[in-house]
């Protein structure tokens, strides 16, 4: 109950309990031993001798368990954590949270930051950790960027003038947009960089690429260099050029993808597909109507064929429809009937609590995306991701984006054109083995083939 209490007062102003509740649970992935072991050696490398490490959102405490150093100091908001973790002489852990620490000595920081998105970051931690890293380091970061990216910068504003940073982070940090405040930072300091991208299956819980990320601060030369793991756990140079985004399909500004007619949007997210999307199963057995109560959708272009270049009504029947995908959207553009209601009401809570769903006045209420003429696959393993012609006027939601302004002539050729491209070098890839192409690097291919010729005419 004391402990309760204590993160209750720990978390006041973050957010509602529910969203506090989900930012915590997916805080809690731990490292793996090997990990532990291969950040203290690249540490080991740089540094004969350690005096004060400082590790924000320590968990159980297991980098202190292998490092050599005087002091290490262990930050994690868990206090039940804290009090079964097996710690050797040295080191404490604080059941505090990490943005309340006044730090700026440590010789290194390390550790493993919580990957949470920044669609279920509280609003209230996200003001807190956002001011103090501006008061600290000037820095802003984007509205998009994820926690480890707080974190990041905490490490970085925490160690001393000639310390070093050596966290585990994903490997996206490198080149996405997000991320651009946080290598400038870098960058205007004359920092040098080591990225070394682990294998895909290091984290079974998160679906991102991983690395062992290390700033020296000592070096001051500016350079960066970037490594990728093999199967025997070594780890070759990748031909990146040092402390640039060179080689990485180039990102569409805003203003570019707002000027242009032809542009890509991002699927609807509608807070839980579970049960905002349904198979024709679920639709039938809830008496739902289609085009009144509910809409056709694609959530996931994995299972089509990939001869089908065209979504019609017969391939969206036999593709999707009888296969059971979730293919029906629920209307929210107009009063629901009596029959959808009933469905709504229906639903338990325990299966909407995202942060998505719980900052909505009604839980269900997003807004109604308009049809895309092209329906895109974000991810892909071969040369590029899935392309269809949208003729049956399905709604995108998820991983799969639309492709809008394009005229029903010039639909087929804009498709072809771009599954003609291979992104096979150009884009940084995700998770065990599978690329994701981001809205804006669509963008630039966009803008490349359809230009300023009136695609949309």
């Amino acid at each position: 109950m004391d402990e309760d209490l204590s993160l209750n007062r720990l978390t006041e102003g973050w957010g509602s309990p529910e969203s506090v509740e989900l930012y915590l649970d997916r805080c809690q992935v731990d490292t793996p031993s090997k990990i532990v072991a291969a950040v203290w050696a690249h540490i080991r490398e740089r540094r004969a001798s350690v005096d004060t490490v400082v590790d924000f959102g320590a968990g159980d405490g297991r980098f202190a368990r292998q490092g050599q150093y005087k002091r290490y100091i262990g930050y994690e908001i868990d206090a039940t954590r804290c009090a079964t973790a097996s710690l050797p002489r040295g080191a404490t852990l604080l059941p505090q949270c990490a943005f309340s620490a006044k730090i700026d000595d440590a010789d290194i920081c390390v550790g493993n930051p919580p990957y949470v998105r920044n669609q279920d970051l509280p609003e209230g931690w996200r003001q807190e950790a956002a001011a103090c890293l501006v008061e600290r380091t000037g820095v802003k970061l984007s509205g998009l960027a994820n926690a480890w990216q707080y974190f990041f910068l905490l490490g970085l504003a925490s160690t001393k003038p000639d310390g070093l940073v050596a966290i585990v982070i994903p490997y996206e940090w490198v080149s996405r947009p997000s991320a651009q405040a946080l290598r400038n930072f870098i960058r205007q300091n004359g920092w040098d960089v080591r990225v070394y991208r682990l294998l895909d299956d290091t984290f079974n819980r998160v679906l991102t690429t991983s690395s062992i990320t290390i700033v020296d601060k000592r070096e001051g030369s500016g350079r960066w260099a970037f490594f990728e793991e093999g199967g025997d756990g070594s780890f070759r140079v990748l031909q990146t050029e040092a402390g640039s985004d060179r080689g990485v399909l180039k990102y569409s500004t805003r203003r570019e993808s707002s000027a242009s007619a032809v542009r890509a949007k991002r699927g609807l997210s509608p807070g839980t597909q579970e049960v905002l999307t349904l198979t024709e199963g679920e639709r039938v057995r809830s008496g739902l109507v289609v085009d009144t109560d509910v809409v056709p959708c694609v959530t996931s272009l994995r299972g089509l064929d990939p001869t089908r270049t065209v979504l019609s009504e017969k391939v969206f029947n036999d593709q999707f429809r009888l296969a059971g995908a979730k293919c029906w959207l629920i209307r929210t553009d107009r009063k629901p009937s009596t029959r959808l209601k009933a469905y709504l009401d229906s639903i338990p809570s325990d299966k909407y609590q995202t942060s998505t769903c719980l900052n909505r006045e009604c839980w269900w209420g997003f807004t109604m995306p308009d049809t895309p003429a092209l329906l895109v696959a974000t991810g892909f393993r071969g040369a590029f991701p899935k392309v269809v012609v949208n003729s049956i006027g399905a709604r995108a939601v998820g991983s799969v984006c639309g492709i809008y302004g394009v005229s029903q002539k010039k639909r087929g050729s804009v498709a072809a054109a771009l599954r003609a491209l291979d992104l096979t070098e150009y884009i940084v890839p995700h998770s065990n083995g599978l690329k994701k192409i981001e809205i804006n690097q669509l963008n630039t291919l966009l803008n490349t083939i359809a230009g300023e010729k009136g695609s949309s005419k």
